[in-house]
C-alpha cells in the first residue's frame, strides 16, 4: 500500500480537524442558544429548503448524511417534540409518506438558523477569498465525483 504523499496527508488531516472543530462549534452554539441538537438542525434544514417542502425519508437520509436506522430514531424524537411530522404525499397514489415541517418546526429552524449562520460566517466564509471558493468548489467536486 503506498500512502498519499506527506502535503496531501497533511491537508487530509486539516481538512478533519478543521470540520470537526467547525461541528463542535455549531453544536455548542446550537445547543446553548437554540436548544437544538447539531443533527436536528440539519435535519429541519433539509426540510426547509426542499422544493415541495417535504422530503421522502431516504431522500433526507442522503440529504444529511444520515444512516436511516439512527435518522428514523431522531424523527421519531423530532415528532414527538412537534418539529416534524409524517404524512402521505400528496405527488402520488398516497402510499408513500413525506416528512414535513411543522410550524413549531419551522420557526425552531429560524431561529436556530440565525446561530447556525452567524458561526459559519465569523470562522469560515468570511475568511475565504474568491480564489479560495473556486479552488474549494474545485477540490470538493473531484471528492464528489469519485464516490
Amino acid at each position: 500500500m503506498t500512502l498519499p504523499d506527506y502535503e496531501r496527508l497533511d491537508v487530509w488531516r486539516s481538512f478533519l480537524t478543521a470540520h470537526a472543530a467547525m461541528s463542535k462549534m455549531l453544536s455548542r452554539a446550537l445547543e446553548e442558544e437554540n436548544n437544538l441538537q447539531l443533527p436536528w438542525f440539519e435535519v429541519l434544514d433539509a426540510l426547509a429548503s426542499a422544493e415541495e417542502g417535504s422530503m421522502r425519508f431516504n431522500d433526507l437520509a442522503e440529504k444529511v448524511m444520515a444512516h436511516p436506522s439512527s435518522l428514523s430514531r431522531q424523527i421519531d424524537r423530532m415528532e414527538e417534540k412537534k418539529l416534524v411530522a409524517r404524512e402521505k404525499s400528496v405527488a402520488d397514489d398516497g402510499r408513500a409518506t413525506v416528512l414535513v415541517l411543522t410550524p413549531k418546526g419551522h420557526e425552531a429552524w429560524k431561529e436556530a438558523s440565525i446561530t447556525y449562520y452567524r458561526i459559519v460566517r465569523r470562522v469560515f466564509t468570511n475568511w475565504l477569498t474568491e480564489t479560495d471558493v473556486v479552488a474549494m468548489h474545485r477540490v470538493f467536486s473531484k471528492v464528489l465525483d469519485a464516490d
